[in-house]
């Protein structure tokens, strides 16, 4: 969700920069994958597997 920034200082957002390298999809699904495999290592730790 882009928000309008008053500041005159500060430019485009993080999604936006990704977007313009065309990295954004690539970014996100890494992200997804990493929060993933978190959940998991986590969820393994709390039943002790």
């Amino acid at each position: 969700m882009a928000r309008k920034n008053t500041n005159p200082h500060v430019g485009s957002d993080f999604e936006e920069f990704l977007q313009e390298e065309g990295n954004l999809d690539e970014s996100t699904v890494l992200a997804i994958k990493r929060v993933l495999a978190w959940e998991l290592d986590q969820a393994m730790k709390k039943n002790r597997v």
